[in-house]
């Protein structure tokens, strides 16, 4: 009986929760659709594609590298059933970005539970908060791990703004435009290229990829933050089994039959002259600036520290180091230099770790190193042996290493290699490469306070702020340090590793995005310019801000304007109407890759100021512009144009006639009868019925031009030399001369730039009509050149 009541029971509730999800089955799929909790998680990868949809057959939206933070948003299954997630950032513009990547390339950071102690001591230490969030993470992951905060004591922009000099930091040609720099002697924007360094494979980075890498807080994971890990040398926590865990796969784990080295020759010739365009993979000698040392018995010895490093290019700024790979170390297997146990070989952990002794650097730090300028295959032509010239010579860590004159890097860098000199060259075998590169490295960085992965790349400290660094390639730091994470295995993960961290004063609220546009950054104007107007000063591409004096009869003017590149697109031309007094009017450069560049004309409607003239202005490539009234207006030339260059056909006029502009309004034949001079210039022109007279460096010299006085002109200047005779009128600075800075002066307080004071309004009023206005400008002009 009691299995019966028992089966009855079962039935019931079997048949509640039939009833029970055919009720509620219809909006089951609309509460999943929103269970989704979004999570952060951070890149795993060197490169990872971020595509359009769930699946490599969509196209790809853009790219992340190594350490990029995003928020996974919901997942889904590809068509062969692989999982992908849909993450949401935002890029160097601060704009959010969606996209699909595969869930095998993000890891989520573990749940952290509120430590008391650790929070005590993040603050102890000075971190700002934007730090903290990352530092949790891996607080949680690895509860040993101890960070101390490295107070550099510098302003945020202006560290970033001294690493983004011309050829200091440096990324490969390949890389996206963004990446890379627009400064002037970075970028030919006549050509659309960049000037390249070490040959043309690197370019200067641009200070948004620098941002990016300089940033500790992108690179707080468990991975990326070994490149703050110390490098010297601790016999209880670096290891052979620890270095042999780290070089496994690469050509490092095998051993060269080189070991003895027998070859004793000094070298070659000294390196031909020329300029020295160094790239990434060049040390430095501190010693003496690069210059190489001849003397010197052939044994290892010991400098003393040296705290600087003469630049290769002074004119670029650049001190030259290892770190020229892109990628970091290949996957390919060993191929180069690994041979097996043979007789007479010596292998390469016994040779790094015997380094590791002497030099007192990190063993696992000389591994990475090596690997960085090698590769994992042991491809680099420095470790060959065979380089043409320089066989038998060995350069593992590319000191250097740099172009020179018709010498690569590579031969460069045997060459010093070759030479007897101190640090036991010549390197005649891997070995006495192994142990000279770290003797070097030891003396002249470690010691010197150089002593992580950043520091090295990223002199922050010490009295020789952003000098002596090691390499250029801004992934330097950030690839050694990934490879370099790989030599602590679980269990060496588990000890209390110490990790120095760099902050900056005023650093920005989030971590730094890295840049992700592509596409031709050329954003400059070939040509700018005003129909019937001239613009003070004249046009060039690099100025940005032009001015122009109108009479208040104007009511519009016309601008045109062309790029440089024709990728490029302008806005901002046209017919502009004209507010009164200052109109302030941009003129938009648009590149391909989306940036931006403004150009703007502050325009000012003012009495007496010039009107219309078809004679000046002209297109935006210099050709004369049409007539008011021709059909073809904005077109170049003229076809009623005579010999005398006055502008002939409808609404022109000819000599001692007044011209009709497009409104209809009258005014000064010829345009502007005042020219404008840029801030700071010494040269000053008049008009005069017989043409131009400029004064500045060079002396006065006459210039033939289209231009005529009126009766009404010719009467106020003389009118203004009687008024003139005070011999205190037009000293308007007061300095007790009148001079070109008075003129000057006067166009700023015409422009509305500048104001002056009642003594200096009346030194101004050069016709004495108790007004100031161009008329006074024009007499200024011509009492400071003698008419």
């Amino acid at each position: 009986m009691k299995k019966y009541k028992k089966a009855r029971k079962l039935a019931i509730i079997l048949a509640s929760v039939l009833v029970l999800d055919s009720s509620v089955g219809v909006i089951t799929p609309y509460i999943n659709a929103y269970a989704y909790t979004e999570r952060s998680a951070t890149v795993n990868a060197t490169s990872l594609n971020v595509r359009s949809g769930p699946g490599t057959t969509y196209s790809i939206v853009t790219k992340l590298t190594n350490g990029a933070s995003v928020t996974v948003t919901d997942e889904k299954n590809a068509t062969d059933g692989a999982l992908w997630y849909q993450i949401r950032f935002s890029n160097a513009s601060g704009q959010k970005v969606t996209g699909y990547v595969s869930k095998s390339y993000l890891t989520f950071p573990a749940s952290y539970t509120q430590d008391g102690n650790f929070e005590s001591q993040l603050s102890a230490e000075g971190f700002p908060e934007s730090y903290k969030v990352r530092l949790r993470e891996l607080h949680a992951q690895h509860p040993q791990w101890v960070f101390r905060a490295q107070k550099t004591n510098l302003d945020w922009n202006t560290a970033v703004r001294e690493e983004s000099q011309v050829g200091k930091t440096l990324v490969h040609t390949s890389s996206m435009s963004s990446w890379k720099s627009m400064l002037s002697g970075a970028y030919n924007f006549d050509t659309s290229t960049w000037v390249g360094f070490d040959g043309s494979s690197w370019v200067t980075a641009s200070e948004d990829i620098v941002k990016y890498y300089m940033d500790p807080r992108n690179f707080l994971d468990e991975t990326n933050v070994f490149q703050f890990l110390s490098h010297s040398y601790d016999s209880n926590k670096q290891t052979m089994d620890g270095l042999q865990t780290m070089t496994k796969g690469t050509f490092l784990s095998g051993s060269s039959q080189s070991g003895g080295g027998s070859n004793d020759s000094t070298g070659t010739s000294n390196p031909t002259g020329g300029s020295q365009n160094v790239g990434p993979g060049a040390a430095v000698s501190p010693a003496t600036g690069g210059a190489p040392q001849s003397s010197g018995s052939g044994n290892v010895s010991l400098e003393a520290p040296h705290a600087s490093i003469t630049p290769k290019n002074p004119q670029v700024l650049m001190e030259y180091g290892p770190g020229a790979s892109l990628t970091g170390p290949s996957s390919t297997a060993p191929s180069n230099n690994t041979t097996g146990t043979g007789t007479g070989s010596s292998s390469y952990a016994n040779m790094i770790m015997n380094a590791a002794t002497q030099s007192g650097v990190n063993p696992y730090v000389l591994a990475a190193m090596i690997i960085q300028e090698q590769g994992s295959a042991g491809n680099g032509k420095s470790v060959s042996g065979t380089e043409s010239g320089y066989e038998g010579f060995y350069n593992f860590f590319n000191i250097e290493a740099y172009q020179s004159g018709s010498m690569s890097a590579v031969q460069r860098g045997l060459w010093w290699a070759s030479q007897t000199g101190n640090y036991g060259r010549p390197w005649n075998s891997p070995e006495k490469s192994i142990l000279g590169g770290a003797l070097y490295y030891g003396n002249n960085y470690v010691k010197v306070g150089q002593d992580t992965f950043y520091l090295k790349k990223f002199n922050v400290q010490g009295a020789n702020l952003y000098k002596h660094q090691y390499m250029t390639n801004v992934q330097g730091a950030a690839s050694e340090g990934a490879v370099f994470s790989k030599a602590y295995n679980s269990d060496m993960k588990k000890t209390a590793l110490e990790f120095k961290i760099p902050v900056y004063n005023n650093m920005p609220e989030t971590p730094c995005s890295q840049p992700t546009g592509d596409g031709n950054p050329n954003n400059m104007l070939a040509g700018l310019s005003v129909d019937g107007f001239v613009m003070t000063p004249t046009f060039h591409r690099d100025t940005l801000e032009y001015n122009l004096i109108v009479d208040p009869t104007v009511s519009n003017i016309k601008i045109s304007a062309s790029a440089l590149n024709s990728a490029s697109s302008v806005s901002g031309t046209g017919t502009v109407a004209l507010q009164n007094g200052n109109n302030d009017i941009k003129i938009s450069v648009t590149a391909q890759n989306g940036t931006v560049r403004e150009y703007i004309l502050h325009v000012v409607r003012q009495n007496n100021g010039p009107t219309y003239s078809s004679g000046v202005g002209g297109s935006s490539s210099g050709s004369t512009p049409s007539n008011p009234g021709s059909s073809s207006s904005g077109s170049s030339g003229s076809s009623g144009s005579s010999g005398s260059g006055n502008s002939g056909g409808p609404g022109s006029s000819g000599p001692g006639k007044t011209s009709t502009n497009e409104s209809g309004n009258k005014g000064t034949p010829g345009g502007s009868n005042v020219t404008i001079a840029p801030v700071g210039s010494t040269s000053i022109s008049v008009q005069t019925s017989t043409g131009v007279i400029t004064q500045g460096p060079g002396g006065s010299k006459p210039v033939t031009a289209q231009v005529t006085e009126t009766s009404s002109q010719t009467q106020a200047q003389e009118t203004a030399a009687a008024h003139a005779a005070s011999g205190t009128t037009g000293d308007i600075d007061g300095d007790g001369k009148v001079s070109s800075k008075d003129v000057l002066k006067l166009q700023r307080y015409l422009l509305g730039l500048e104001k002056l004071s009642e003594t200096e309004k009346k030194a101004a009023d050069l016709n004495g009509d108790g007004k100031i206005d161009s008329k006074d400008l024009l007499v200024l002009k011509k009492k400071v050149l003698g008419l």
